[in-house]
């Protein structure tokens, strides 16, 4: 069923719908905001970025260099000495150590001509000391650096610029990831020249990440500096792109998130596409219903620390002394998605929403290997299944627990059930389904559907492994139903803080499902979550459940007790741990295994039918079943007795 609700499209109508719902969208029609590859500008639609290049028509990769690239000439440069030493920023930075600033822009400017001119050729004052700071934002791959004074033209008497060159320093490096306590650089020497009569100053070393150099003059002598230039093959280990606030102009169910890369390597002097480079992607994503994901407060009383929350255009004009702290709002933003691991992978964040955000991450595992983002596209519907889908779930028998928090013993079989309440507009295209995921198997018990609720007879469900699926199209939610359901089922809980989680579906569109979010479905109910606790008193034992039935084999061929079944459930097991199922001896010898591997929580039944691991009969009496767990700290065992007969 699931396959019947995504269409697939021609590269055609790709194309015609990849942009941004320029027009009404029909109803359920699937659309897709793409960036790249023939959709949107990614220089366009970026909020701000470091260490990406846009120089590949459509497309952003990782910023990557040939040997004869000057590293300093590619970068966005700024002055002033920084706050923030460890965070990586979107923009270089310069400064020196001189009381009476003037501009050392001119210095990186990939321009020859323009210099720090007559800042340091005052008659009679010692230049020893003056230090210059280069801080390259991010870590780049960096094997040569160079400066020299202006290669051309004279001053006023005649003497030539190329002249007036340092004649010793010191030049030290930091790779950007050693800082002291304080969280300032930490330099190691890259060289010390004591006396040079070269005007350019020409530093090679073994291939290597910098992300901060300081240049030390140790010469008294009058100088000047035209150009600080750095060299480097490769690519730096990450970079960072992110897009702008995106308004898709009305609410919107996100579907499915997909992506296109391609792997680099420099070699040779070229960069070019390579299958077997060490670089991968990382996509966050974000949904909001506002255009600002922050909280912008004024301090309006400086005494006690009272604030007045404000827009963000009159928060920047505030005066600095009154201008209190920025926060992420959570009341209308969802929080930043896990990194989505596969092109095509379903969009789980809170929706329909009208607006989204986009953060990719470019790394790479090896200093000549880099990575390109060919397109990224966000697959939405509009307009929506419903404009809101609230759920809760509680124990069918306790809506009002102690603390509004659903709690029952891990591994019991529980009856649940599930409220959601659906906003449906006339726009919207509604839905005829639901699927429910939960720990185990589920038992469907009941479907109630309407204000009030009358007992329905779903048309057809579902009940997988992990998850339940009830179809109702006969009662189909629209606009003019109430829009209220409750689902009741059997369920087993084996972990602290288990989510229901759940989404609704039409089998009767294209639309994509849209997920339930958690709150006040049913005025009833009091818990308002997705999320179902265990007791405190489960959690002591991780091997809650453990049974044989029957206790006695007989394997003699007349299909009656020919095997018996060694059931039993883990519990409160956040990660797989070694779990081992045997069949022993009086004397403790194995005689058969039946499971010995890594696994988690959930119930388990495994049947022995009276033969050892050689698949030979074991001859009459008494035998033991054990199951073992080796947990982190400590070693659970149950064992029980089957007896073996013919």
């Amino acid at each position: 069923m699931r396959a019947q609700i995504f269409k697939s499209f021609t590269p055609a109508f790709t194309a015609f719908i990849a942009v941004v719902c320029l027009a009404t969208a029909a109803q359920g029609e699937v659309l897709q905001w793409q960036l790249g590859d023939g959709g949107l500008s990614w220089r366009d639609n970026e909020l701000n970025s470091t260490a990406i290049s846009f120089d590949t028509p459509g497309a952003i990769q990782l910023v990557g260099f040939n040997p004869n690239d000057n590293i300093v000439g590619q970068l966005n440069w700024s002055e002033g000495f920084p706050q923030d030493f460890v965070s990586e920023t979107a923009e270089a930075r310069v400064w020196d150590n001189v009381p009476f600033k003037q501009s050392n822009l001119p210095l990186v400017d990939d321009d020859p001509a323009t210099s720090s001119e007559s800042r340091f050729k005052d008659f009679g004052v010692l230049q020893a000391g003056r230090t210059f700071f280069f801080d390259l934002g991010t870590r780049f791959p960096v094997s040569r650096i160079a400066f020299f004074p202006r290669p051309e033209g004279t001053d006023s008497r005649g003497r030539p610029y190329a002249d007036d060159f340092i004649r010793s320093y010191k030049l030290q490096v930091n790779d950007g990831v050693r800082f002291n306590q304080q969280n300032l650089p930490i330099y190691n020497l890259l060289t010390q020249v004591d006396f040079t009569n070269e005007n350019t100053a020409d530093i090679r070393f073994p291939l290597q990440f910098v992300r901060y150099m300081q240049l030390n003059v140790t010469s008294a002598n009058p100088f000047e500096l035209a150009e600080f230039e750095v060299y480097g093959a490769g690519f730096p280990p990450g970079g960072r792109y992110l897009s702008n606030i995106i308004d898709l102009g009305e609410v919107a169910n996100f579907s499915r998130l997909f992506w296109a890369v391609e792997t680099l390597r420099q070699q040779e002097g070229s960069i070019g596409p390579e299958p077997d480079a060490d670089a991968r992607v990382s996509i966050r994503m974000r949904t909001g219903r506002d255009d600002t994901p922050e909280v912008f407060y004024k301090i309006v009383n400086v005494f006690t620390g009272d604030t007045q929350e404000v827009s963000e255009s009159d928060y920047g004009r505030l005066s600095l002394n009154i201008r209190g702290p920025v926060e992420d709002d959570q009341d209308n933003w969802s929080e930043w998605s896990a990194p989505f691991a596969d092109s095509g992978q379903q969009i789980d964040l809170p929706s329909p929403r009208r607006f989204f955000q986009v953060e990719i991450s470019l790394d790479s595992r090896s200093i000549l290997d880099g990575i390109r983002v060919n397109s990224l596209t966000v697959e939405h519907s509009i307009p929506p299944l419903a404009q809101q889908l609230i759920g809760e779930i509680s124990v069918l028998e306790d809506p009002r627990p102690p603390g509004n928090k659903p709690q029952v013993p891990a591994g019991a079989p529980t009856t649940f059930a599930f409220d959601v309440r659906a906003d449906i507009s006339e726009a919207d295209v509604g839905f005829d389904a639901i699927e429910i995921f939960t720990p185990a198997e589920p038992q469907f018990k009941e479907l109630f559907i309407g204000n009030p609720p009358i007992s329905i007879v779903p048309d057809s469900l579902i009940q997988g492994p992990e998850s339940l699926t009830l179809f109702f199209p006969s009662q189909r939610q629209t606009t003019q139903s109430q829009g209220n359901l409750r689902i009741v089922f059997d369920a087993q809980v084996f972990v602290q803080a288990t989510f229901f989680n759940a989404q609704v579906f039409d089998t009767q569109s294209d639309e994509a499902p849209q997920k339930v979010l958690p709150g006040d479905a049913n005025p009833t109910v009091m818990t308002n979550n997705l999320r179902v606790l265990t007791t405190a008193a489960s959690a002591q034992n991780l091997l809650p459940f453990f049974q044989i039935q029957p206790g006695i084999v007989t394997p003699n061929g007349d299909g009656t007790n020919e095997q018996t079944d060694i059931s039993y459930t883990l519990v409160q097991l956040q990660q797989p741990v070694q779990i081992d199922v045997e069949i022993l001896d009086l004397g403790g010898r194995r005689v058969r295994t039946l499971f010995s591997a890594m696994a988690s929580s959930g119930s388990f039944t495994w049947a022995w039918d009276g033969r050892d691991d050689g698949g030979r009969t074991v001859p009459p009496g008494i035998y033991l079943a054990r199951v073992a767990i080796d947990a982190e700290r400590e070693r659970f065992v149950r064992l029980g007795t089957v007896g073996v007969a013919y």
